[in-house]
């Protein structure tokens, strides 16, 4: 099947049939048994044994397997592991929220992180599940525009609040070249790509913006961007000439492009960008989005999506802006407080249109992705412990927007496309297939569940019975494994 330039059915892996005897003699690490496996990389969809040795899926096979450990699925989806590419959370305590939401692999995308070096050293033997990031290309412009640094590794949203004069000022010729060459460094260092979050600096003009991507051009990354609402028609929603800004710049230097959470930017017009950025796809430019399940986004209140007009923008006021430290709902006295004596704090932004997330739950073309926060608050956006069960429970089980297996495929095989032209590991993720990494979700299609909600988000999902990275059980019936981190680092180029 093609949906604009992905193949689901293309197979990079090979689909080895085990042999009635060499299934009886061959004992595995670990065998999941009796469960429907269902990849739709290759469009497997049927009840069998899945043999696992080490780290790597081993077997599959409809006669039974022996192994040293075997893990009950029967009446189960034995799926790939979840793959989130828009995550803030990327601290063990948000990524045990994440393992029990199904997801193994968990990338700074939108933002990134600087230096790159120091955010896979501060993880590495320390994370449950993979992680990976972007270079940061605002925390570039705030080391270039100001004398403020907003390094600090997994930090990656310190560059909204650390110095926003920073961001709102225009750079010369000169200063585009320096922010150019410190990305650049962070590319050869290792980042997935470059994340640029426009909204939050009004200052990158059009010609830097264009600069960019042919960065990301020269090293085949892609570059994943928020993009700005400031530019928008008809005083709500992302203006179509944004989107297509961007995908000029992408067709024009062959670099791909993520827009990054449609829903949230575009609102009413999302319908009409998603056709925009699929028929954009399906004349070959490298351009793909993502949305997750949700009404409302989450940013920091000092940010300039809250600058002069913010209002007339998004269609919402104060009321419909909730502090995550209390809980409480915003007035234009607390609102001015809050952003004037403490710019860092999140709020949740009620604002996104049910049409919206309809729209993008049901397209095979978007994929899924939490852009969750640091789950640290006490009523902090329910996204970073839900997205995934949510699509499982709302949008294919209550609603039937949208089969089970085209879920899935959202949720994992479309973002391992996406990475793995610049990652060759992630060819072996996102996939139930012999040789691929054993990173697999065990779940029961009929219960599983979003339990975070926002008046209390920090519930894990539920009905994950068993979640294995790198071939360890990691969560096991709603329980985390303890001292265990076999989460790798995915860095550019390696395999």
């Amino acid at each position: 099947m093609r949906v604009g330039n992905v193949v689901w059915g293309a197979c990079l892996l090979p689909l080895i049939a085990i042999a009635p005897a060499a299934a009886q003699d061959v004992g595995y690490d670990i065998v999941i048994k009796g469960g429907r496996v269902i990849d739709p990389a290759s469009n497997r969809d049927e009840i069998a044994d899945v043999g696992i040795n080490g780290g790597t899926i081993a077997a599959i096979s409809t006669t039974p397997l022996k192994g040293k450990r075997v893990l009950d699925a029967k009446g189960q989806v034995v799926a790939p592991g979840f793959i989130d590419y828009h995550a803030h959370g990327q601290d063990p305590k948000s990524q045990s929220f994440q393992l029990l939401d199904g997801v193994t692999s968990a990338f700074e995308m939108e933002i990134g992180t600087r230096p790159i070096s120091e955010y896979y050293a501060s993880k590495r033997g320390k994370a449950l599940i993979n992680f990976g990031s972007t270079a940061n290309y605002l925390c570039a412009r705030v080391e270039i525009m100001s004398d403020k640094h907003c390094s600090g590794g997994a930090d990656a949203g310190n560059a909204l609040t650390v110095a926003p004069v920073a961001l709102t000022t225009s750079a010369d010729v000169d200063q585009e070249g320096r922010i150019a060459a410190l990305v650049d460094s962070e590319i050869a260092a290792g980042a997935l790509g470059i994340g640029i979050g426009l909204e939050y600096a009004p200052g990158i003009g059009r010609r830097e913006i264009y600069k960019a991507f042919k960065i990301a051009a020269k090293y085949d990354v892609p570059v994943f961007v928020h993009v700005r609402m400031r530019e928008a028609s008809r005083g709500s929603g992302m203006s179509i000439a944004v989107a297509n800004e961007l995908i000029a710049d992408a067709a024009a230097t062959g670099a791909g492009l993520q827009i990054v959470h449609v829903t949230s930017t575009a609102l009413n017009d999302a319908p009409t960008v998603i056709e925009i950025i699929k028929g954009a796809a399906a004349h070959g430019v490298g351009v793909t989005t993502e949305a997750y399940p949700y009404e409302a986004g989450s940013t920091a209140l000092g940010s300039e999506f809250f600058s002069d007009g913010w209002q007339a923008r998004t269609g919402i006021t104060y009321k419909d802006l909730q502090w995550t430290a209390t809980g409480e709902r915003l007035t234009q006295e607390t609102f001015e407080k809050y952003r004037k004596e403490k710019p860092e704090g999140e709020v949740v932004v009620y604002m996104i249109p049910q049409m919206a997330i309809d729209a993008a739950m049901a397209d095979p073309f978007v994929t899924i992705a939490s852009d969750g926060m640091p789950m640290n608050q006490p009523n902090v956006h329910p996204r970073g412990a839900g997205s995934f069960s949510r699509v499982l429970a709302v949008y294919v089980r209550e609603r039937k927007l949208l089969d089970l297996k085209t879920a899935i495929a959202k949720m994992t095989i479309l973002p391992a496309r996406r990475l793995e032209k610049v990652a060759p590991a992630m060819a072996r993720k996102g996939r139930i297939q012999v040789g691929a990494d054993a990173d697999i979700n065990v779940f029961d299609p009929a219960t599983v569940k979003d339990n975070a909600t926002y008046a209390s988000p920090l519930q894990a999902s539920s009905g994950h019975r068993y979640v294995l990275v790198g071939g360890k059980v990691m969560a096991e019936n709603g329980k985390i494994t303890p001292n265990l981190f076999p989460g790798v680092g995915v860095v550019r180029g390696a395999k």
